[in-house]
């Protein structure tokens, strides 16, 4: 069986300064993955090389069997990649249901579906970008993705200065996605209890490197190796 997606020796960054060095990953159809690691350590740029936005320096990317490495942006989400970026980009003129409408693309994720899954941007849906609280935005980023009918969703700090009650919500969906949409999904998140929970593979970066590879239950049982990997000294 083709990996859905695969890197082989991916080493990438912005400009001269080389971020990732030497990543290689697999991830198949409906796996999900935390992507773990102290902060600056590569994560971000993990999924920004994804989508298109940094320099390739060395390696391979192959989507669905096929070489991505100079593919655009618009077609890598086009092809199923969607992609919640860690600022939200949010557009403060428009309203909830046109962020939906505006990538929607035919499969089984519509605006009703959304709505389902967020009863408050049903709620919020003539609200513009910039009247929504940060949690109602982060809701917003995530929608909007789903509403590309991916096949991998990458949630780049899904949780990141929202309120108790909003990561409670949102941990409760992404771990509905993961268990139940058939959808390939990646995790970075510093909370890293929280997305070993929801994951069922882990990998830990350190300075640009794969430095941990395991099942998220094994990782999230020795405290002491998750500590050491993640904690910041």
């Amino acid at each position: 069986m083709t990996d859905l997606l695969r890197l082989e020796g991916v080493s990438a960054g912005y400009g001269d300064a080389v971020v990732l060095d030497g990543i290689d990953l697999t991830l198949g159809a409906g796996e999900s993955l935390a992507l773990l690691g102290r902060n600056g350590v590569g994560k971000t740029t993990l999924l920004a090389t994804l989508m298109g936005f940094t320099r390739l320096r060395r390696g391979t990317l192959h989507w669905q069997g096929q070489d991505m490495s100079k593919l655009a942006t618009h077609r890598r989400a086009q092809g199923g990649i969607g992609w919640v970026p860690q600022e939200r980009w949010v557009f403060p003129s428009l309203t909830v249901a046109e962020h939906l409408s505006a990538v929607a693309r035919p499969g089984p994720w519509d605006i009703p579906r959304i709505y389902q899954i967020f009863p408050r941007l049903e709620e919020r849906q003539r609200n513009l970008g910039n009247q929504l609280s940060g949690g109602e935005q982060q809701m917003l980023a995530i929608a909007r993705a789903l509403m590309v009918n991916p096949s991998l969703l990458l949630l780049d700090e899904p949780m990141e200065g929202l309120a108790p009650i909003i990561v409670q919500e949102l941990q409760r969906v992404i771990g509905r996605l993961i268990a139940d949409s058939g959808m390939a999904v990646i995790v970075v998140e510093q909370h890293a209890r929280l997305a070993l929970a929801m994951t069922r593979r882990a990998m830990v970066l350190d300075r640009g490197k794969v430095v941990h590879a395991s099942d998220s239950a094994a990782l999230l049982a020795d405290k002491a190796l998750l500590d050491g990997l993640v904690t910041v000294r």
